[in-house]
């Protein structure tokens, strides 16, 4: 999940240029910007990002203070939580169930704007969700919402085919759990 070409996705949505960005000794994501500035880690080069970038998921990440910390936990929850728990069918689960609980009183997950922390949990979850079946995409509807809708902006789909989830479809495919 924190891998070289999440960096360069998200650097593309907030319209930086990413620079070298590359795996370290120690197999960690390390960015050479501008001036030859080297930044190490996943968090801190979104950080860094946010900081160069005048986009205004940027400036919604950097707002104040508090947004700032709350955008930091979620994007060290992604790295440590949702990217691992993804590939074990147990913690996707419930990674799924707490995901689509919590949307079901947010539209994102920082404040009411779309945020870094939104960007790095969806690029997390991405092959999680691409796996899941129409019944399942049904049965997280809140998580299936949200995700859409990040989905259905170009400089977050960045050219990649747009996931199916237009309920009458999900309805149409799974026709014997609706009474």
């Amino acid at each position: 999940m924190c891998d070289v070409a999440t960096v360069q996705k998200i650097a593309n949505c907030l319209g930086v240029v990413p620079g070298e960005i590359q795996l370290n000794d120690d197999q960690v994501v390390t960015r050479i910007g501008a001036q030859n500035n080297r930044v190490t880690g996943f968090a801190t080069i979104l950080e860094s990002l946010a900081v160069e970038s005048k986009s205004e998921i940027a400036q919604n990440s950097i707002a104040s203070p508090e947004v700032q910390a709350q955008v930091y936990q979620w994007i060290e929850f992604a790295v440590l939580y949702v990217g691992p728990g993804s590939k074990d069918k147990h913690v996707s689960k419930q990674l799924l169930a707490d995901l689509n609980n919590l949307f079901s009183s947010k539209s994102y997950l920082v404040g009411h704007f779309l945020t870094l922390a939104d960007l790095a949990v969806f690029y997390a979850i991405g092959d999680l969700i691409k796996s899941l079946s129409p019944v399942d995409k049904e049965n997280y509807l809140n998580l299936s919402r949200w995700y859409d809708h990040l989905q259905q902006r170009p400089d977050i789909h960045q050219g990649e085919t747009l996931l199916n989830f237009t309920t009458i479809y999900l309805h149409n495919w799974a026709t014997g759990t609706h009474l």
